[in-house]
């Protein structure tokens, strides 16, 4: 895949994803998957998530509720992070550089939505930041806050900064072996920082 040059220099930059999931007695409200910050996301609401992103996409990019909820649980934070280091997330950046990567994914005049754009924001954070700092210990430090004040429910998984370097290395590795060059972001749809509890709900496609 060849990634417009306009595009490869596009910067990146800020915004919360609101969704929310369900949850046990001792771990957050019934009905919401996580809780970090201002952010409360709803099993409900990542399965609405996930079929906008099938639906923008054709079917070719669709991320697990564990994907989405990372970005959620994480994304105002990268965000602030990315916009720190000059590099802002732009709403509008985001809308471009999605569209272009349906496109050349083979979707038909893909018109990506609110919901899809601000949850690729977070997404493309994250890869920026992975990037821009090989030993991630930025990223670590917003996982291990995340993981520390944020309320989970076991039916997501547990979160951690552990769980989430692994991710990313083996994204990082995928896009290095397959040769994606400007397009190695799309392998962060797959990052996610939870591993199994004992209802692994979210981890299904």
């Amino acid at each position: 895949m060849t990634f417009r040059p306009r595009l490869a220099a596009a910067a990146f930059a800020a915004s919360s994803l609101l969704l929310a999931g369900c949850a046990v007695p001792g771990q957050g409200t019934p009905g919401v998957a996580l809780t970090v910050d201002e952010t409360t996301v709803t099993t409900a609401e990542l399965d609405a998530l996930a079929a906008q992103w099938a639906e923008d996409s054709d079917g070719l990019a669709v991320p697990d509720r564990r994907a989405l909820a990372t970005f959620a649980a994480m994304g105002p934070a990268l965000l602030a992070a990315t916009e720190a280091q000059g590099a802002p997330i732009r709403e509008a950046d985001a809308l471009t550089i999605t569209t272009a990567w349906f496109e050349n994914a083979g979707a038909t005049d893909p018109e990506p939505s609110d919901e899809v754009v601000e949850s690729s924001r977070a997404m493309l954070a994250l890869y920026v930041l992975a990037y821009s700092d090989p030993t991630f210990e930025g990223i670590r430090e917003i996982a291990n806050r995340a993981a520390a004040e944020g309320e989970f429910s076991p039916r997501v998984g547990e979160f951690s900064s552990d769980a989430l370097i692994e991710s990313i290395n083996a994204a990082v590795g995928t896009a290095e072996s397959a040769g994606l060059g400007n397009f190695s972001f799309i392998t962060f749809l797959g990052v996610s920082g939870f591993s199994d509890t004992t209802a692994p709900w979210a981890a299904r496609g």
